[in-house]
Order: structure tokens, then C-alpha cells, then sequence
């Protein structure tokens, strides 16, 4: 790219101070100021990909359009109307809630890299977004024909999606994609328009919490086809990608692309649908009992105790077997919003149990009869009860420091 048009691009997107100057004039942002022989032109415009200029560099993008009727999977895409009406309902506060976002604000991303690891060398070819318009959803694709592309891929994406990256939605993109992104800006920044400050829904660690007991592997292939009932064909592989991209590179044939673009146009579909099933899901409470207590742990991490207390309540009453995990946990969130009355009752039945948390209960008793019924002997008791269950050394430590401590009040001078 030549230096006057880098200069150029400085200038609109930064003042000297560091702040953005104002919008240039509407006639002097036509593009293309260059125009070039596209290979298999034709081939693309097949595909319903269309080059995009920047100087001497163009990008390819692509689009496709659902209605909110179509099916993805199990889902039907248009529910994630409804499900952000319920979220609205909703007064707990959760990492899926929007926030007072609409489905329009959201961008579901995915990139396609030349490799898995995160360092410098590793180059995304190609970025895709799902978005929502009041009656459609918008599959947005851009793809990098070249490395001597790179300023012109990540001016269109940020150009044209600024009006949709007000929130992420991903698939380990949190730790993966996104910060691709970054590193990968870095060596354009001052050609292109700065990142924007968003939120993101990593569903990665949604999908984790819920199905990490039931499934094999948390790979958006299986969650795909166990959970939203989505079985592909003729699909390409994703490890296969990369090396097809290579090829693309010495031949310039989209044939060798075709696959692994139509591969993103679905993971961005997915998690539509993979949004709209988590978010019913804790919503509802979950659909077994381990996952209802999961979902229970997951509220008492935002520190909303009622949600939690009515997730455990709810594990306990569907489960066919008791649970000192749940029971348990249920005691405690209880203990947290002042109600010791009530979680005594779990406690003692997980102590009378015998099995797992059975110290951890007896504990819980003893400070109990200590600090609220002011009952030594009963704390005693209950002390002793826990140095018998524990097999844990430090808990045991901290057992017979309690225990001089409530034999010295029962017999002091001994």
C-alpha cells in the first residue's frame, strides 16, 4: 500500500492528540479508489461473495440471509426473541442475561486461523458473524484472499459490523478468537479503525457447566449434535481447514475454500441456536437434577442466594435418590441469607449420612449450637463428631483447636 494512502487512513482515524477526527466527506470514502482482475471472479459471485477495495488490497465478502422461521438443529432461529423477553423477566442477575440489549445488538463470531496456537504467526483468513434484523438473520463473511490483504480485511469487518459488535457471542472466543483479533490488529492498527469496547457471552464455559458430566467433550461438533440434535453433511473438518486455506493461497481456486467458509456459516448459526438453549435451560432451572444444581451453583457465584436456594430446593425435589450435594449446598446458601433455622434440618441429614460432607456438616452444626443455640456440649459433640469423619489433615488441625477451645469453656483449668 503506498505511504500517501497509509497517511490518509492515519489522518481520518486519529488527530494529532489522539482523539478521532471528524467523518470525511462522503465523497472522498468511495470505494474502490483501485480496481483489480479478481481470480475466479466469477466463481465467487457463485458463492455470493463480492471483493471490497481498500487502496490496492481487496477482501471478499459474503452473505446470506435466514428467516427467523428457519430451524438450526433442534431451535428455531426466531426464539431468541422470546428468549431475551424472558431474560427481561428475569431479576436475578446472570453471565447469559443481556442487560437490557436486544438481539439485534448481538454478534455471533467465529474466525477460521492458519493455526490453533495464539502467537504472532498464527493469521485469521477468515471472519464471520451472525446478526439479526427485525425479520432476518444475517450471515456476514470476510474472507482474506492474501497476507498483503490484511489492512483492507479488518477495515471492512470493523467498517460494516460496527452497528452489530455491541456484544459477542462465541464459542472459546474469550480466550481464543477475540484475542486473535487483537494481535492481529496490532500490525494494521494505524491503517484501520480502533477495536470496539463490547460484552461477551463465552458459551464455551456455558455449555461446560451444564453438559461436562453428560457428554464426551465440550467441542461445538458434539454439543451440536447431542444437545441441539444438528448432524452435518458432507461437512469439512476443522482440522483440515488451515491446509486447505494453503492450498487456496498457491491456487487462488475457492474450491478449495467452499468448504471451510460453509463450515462457518454454520458454527455462527449454532450458536444462535446454542444461546437459545442455554438461556432456556437456566431459565427454567435445567431439565435434570445435576444439571438444575449446576445452574444452582452458578447463581450462588453471582451471589444471587434466593436463585440458588430455589435451584437446590428444586434438585432435591426431582432427584429419585437424596443427595448430600445438594442438600448440602441448599444449607448453606440458606446459612448465607440468614435462615439457619431452615438449613439445619439438611445439615443434620447430611451428618446422620455418613457420606460425603458429612464433616463439613457436623461442622456447620457445631458453630451452630455454639454461636446461636450457645450450647457447648452440643458444639462438643458435634466437634468430635466432625474429628471423626474428617480425612482431611488441615480440617482436622482446625478440629482440635476447637475442641481445647470448647473443652476449656465446659471444664476450665482443663
Amino acid at each position: 500500500m503506498k505511504l500517501k494512502h497509509k497517511l490518509n487512513r492515519m489522518k481520518h482515524h486519529m488527530s494529532h492528540d489522539g482523539t478521532e477526527t471528524p467523518a470525511e466527506p462522503e465523497q472522498e470514502k468511495q470505494q474502490p479508489k483501485y480496481q483489480q482482475d479478481i481470480p475466479f471472479q466469477t466463481e465467487w459471485e457463485n458463492m455470493n461473495a463480492v471483493p471490497l477495495y481498500l487502496d490496492d488490497q481487496y477482501v471478499l465478502r459474503r452473505e446470506e440471509q435466514y428467516s427467523l422461521d428457519d430451524r438450526h438443529g433442534s431451535r428455531r432461529l426466531g426464539d431468541i426473541f422470546q428468549v431475551f423477553d424472558r431474560w427481561a423477566q428475569e431479576t436475578a442477575d446472570h453471565p447469559l442475561k443481556p442487560e437490557g440489549r436486544r438481539p439485534q445488538d448481538l454478534l455471533f463470531f467465529d474466525t477460521e486461523t492458519t493455526g490453533l496456537n495464539s502467537g504472532a504467526g498464527n493469521m485469521i483468513y477468515l471472519l464471520g458473524g451472525a446478526w439479526l434484523s427485525e425479520d432476518r438473520v444475517h450471515v456476514t463473511q470476510y474472507f482474506l484472499p492474501g497476507p498483503e490483504s490484511e489492512a483492507a480485511f479488518y477495515y471492512h469487518f470493523l467498517t460494516e459490523m460496527e452497528h452489530s459488535i455491541h456484544h459477542l457471542a462465541t464459542y472459546n472466543g474469550k480466550a481464543f478468537d477475540w484475542p486473535q483479533v487483537k494481535t492481529r490488529h496490532t500490525f494494521v492498527r494505524h491503517e484501520v479503525p480502533k477495536l470496539p469496547e463490547f460484552g461477551h457471552f463465552d458459551l464455551l464455559h456455558a455449555a461446560r457447566r451444564l453438559f461436562k458430566r453428560v457428554l464426551p467433550s465440550c467441542r461445538l461438533s458434539v454439543v451440536e449434535e447431542e444437545i441441539l440434535g444438528l448432524h452435518r453433511e458432507n461437512d469439512t473438518p476443522g482440522y483440515l481447514a488451515p491446509m486447505l486455506y494453503f492450498d487456496y493461497l498457491k491456487e487462488q481456486d475457492p474450491a478449495f475454500i467452499e468448504g471451510v467458509i460453509g463450515h462457518n456459516e454454520q458454527d455462527v448459526l449454532s450458536l444462535i441456536s446454542l444461546y437459545i438453549e442455554l438461556s432456556e435451560r437456566v431459565l427454567e432451572g435445567g431439565t435434570t437434577p445435576e444439571e438444575t444444581y449446576e445452574i444452582g451453583r452458578w447463581f450462588e457465584q453471582m451471589k444471587e442466594w434466593s436463585k440458588a436456594s430455589w435451584c437446590y430446593q428444586k434438585a432435591i425435589r426431582t432427584s429419585t435418590e437424596w443427595d448430600a450435594g445438594y442438600a448440602y449446598a441448599l444449607a448453606l446458601v440458606l446459612k448465607k441469607q440468614k435462615q439457619t433455622a431452615d438449613a439445619l434440618p439438611y445439615l443434620e441429614n447430611v451428618w446422620k449420612h455418613r457420606g460425603r460432607h458429612a464433616a463439613d456438616a457436623a461442622v456447620e452444626l457445631a458453630k451452630y449450637m455454639e454461636h446461636e443455640y450457645k450450647d457447648a456440649e452440643k458444639a462438643l459433640y458435634f466437634t468430635e463428631e466432625a474429628f471423626t469423619l474428617a480425612k482431611n489433615t488441615e480440617l482436622r488441625d482446625d478440629l482440635e483447636k476447637r475442641r481445647k477451645r470448647l473443652t476449656g469453656k465446659i471444664r476450665p483449668g482443663k
